[in-house]
């Protein structure tokens, strides 16, 4: 007689029986793939969506618009023949104003890039206020700015009319007292030559920067140098840009400016105080030459308060005053 046959009781905590694991663990395995397939959906096309609201923007747009409108972008990189995704951010306020910071990959005939530029809008109406394009293996080429939307953005506050004034707010102050004993110097290969204060350290000094600080180095005075290749009709620029630096001061961004020029270069000097607390002195110009086109020069004076700036600023004046383009 066989005995009563019993089950033994189940103990929920006991390993599953060989040859059953599989088919208990495999649901979970799936549900969670499912949910990380669905995670990763998600991410991307909230991505996605952030990529193609910037590209579709009017600041994306017109970032893509002024590197395929820029001579000087075709110049070199040849025809335009595709360009990226812009990227960056986009900063609005209320009453239509902004800012943005943005880049984009740019593919011409002979060449390829990558330019960035800076954007402003007022009253809903976007500009480029800076662009710099920068060929792959090759030169960093600024492109200015004075790129606008479409519509009235040419008569906004952005960009006054033509009947700016040459100069307005603050003016660097030069005193040639500032030093005892000047030093002279010439920039290595180019025609330019300025005076800097004989005990002023010399930290660079080539062919396409010079930078000279005291040796407290509580001021500074850099130099910077930018070949275009090709001759653009910069003396049209000056207006512009004198305009852009009025608006500017007319909202208390810069403290002055001032159209000026020395001997054959074209500029227009600034001072304003930047967000890490540095006053800055800024010229930027431009002169031709019969082997390399146009040329971009930028100077940058300046002192890391403006307490240094104010005991620095006529020996920096006169830095500026010193500068010859023979």
């Amino acid at each position: 007689m066989n005995p009563p046959n019993f089950e033994a009781p189940i103990d929920p905590l006991a390993p599953a029986p060989s040859g059953t694991s599989g088919r208990s663990v495999k649901p979970w395995i799936f549900l969670g793939c499912g949910c990380m397939t669905l995670l990763l959906l998600a991410v991307g096309c909230i991505v996605g969506f952030i990529f193609y609201k910037i590209k579709d923007s009017e600041a994306g747009r017109l970032t893509v618009r002024s590197v395929q409108e820029s001579p000087a972008a075709r110049e070199a990189l040849g025809e335009i023949q595709d360009t990226g995704w812009p990227m960056g951010s986009i900063s609005v306020e209320g009453g239509g104003s902004g800012k943005a910071t943005m880049s984009v990959s740019v593919k011409g005939s002979k060449a390829k890039g990558k330019y960035f530029a800076t954007l402003q809008s007022v009253n809903g109406q976007w500009a480029v206020t800076s662009g710099r394009l920068q060929i792959d293996n090759g030169p960093s080429i600024d492109l200015g700015g004075g790129s606008a939307g479409p519509g009235p953005a040419r008569d906004s506050p952005s960009l006054p009319p033509s009947d700016t004034a040459a100069s307005g707010g603050r003016q660097l102050r030069a005193d040639r007292a500032a030093a005892t004993v000047w030093r002279h110097v010439e920039w290595p290969g180019q025609t330019i030559s300025f005076d800097v204060p004989a005990n002023w350290m010399q930290l660079n000094l080539n062919k396409r920067e010079v930078e000279f600080r005291p040796e407290d180095r509580k001021a500074y005075f850099i130099g910077n140098l930018t070949y275009f290749d090709q001759k653009i009709p910069f003396t049209s620029l000056m207006q512009s840009m004198a305009d852009k630096a009025s608006a500017e001061l007319k909202r208390e961004e810069i403290f002055g400016y001032a159209l000026r020029n020395f001997g054959r270069a074209q500029g227009i000097a600034q001072i304003s105080a930047r967000s890490d607390g540095q006053t800055t002195a800024t010229w930027t110009g431009y002169f031709d030459t019969e082997e390399f086109g146009t040329v971009s020069v930028t100077f940058l004076l300046g002192a890391p308060t403006p307490e240094d700036f104010n005991k620095a600023e006529g020996a920096l004046g006169a830095i500026l005053d010193s500068v010859q383009f023979k």
